[in-house]
């Protein structure tokens, strides 16, 4: 039974971990898009992008919907900008 325990304790461990890890991502790539996000529109443009290389480079391949822009949810899904 004690095996079990800490088991367990260690699996809620590593899931706590991982939830606090991935928050900290979250709010990181937050902060890097309202900074880059210069006229508050909700959407980062090729001209703003220029303020981070990895965005600017990739920025084809992140923009999904090839509108021209940057959405949250596109800069947060994308496979591209991942260290």
């Amino acid at each position: 039974m004690r095996t079990y325990k800490k088991i367990m304790i260690m699996g809620m461990s590593v899931i706590v971990a991982q939830a606090v890890i991935a928050t900290s991502q979250a709010e990181a790539q937050e902060g890097l898009f309202n900074s880059l996000d210069k006229n508050q529109d909700g959407l980062i443009s090729q001209r703003e992008a220029a303020g981070n290389t990895k965005i600017l480079e990739n920025f084809t391949r992140v923009d999904i919907n090839e509108d021209g822009f940057l959405s949250m949810d596109e800069l947060t899904s994308s496979p591209f900008l991942t260290d």
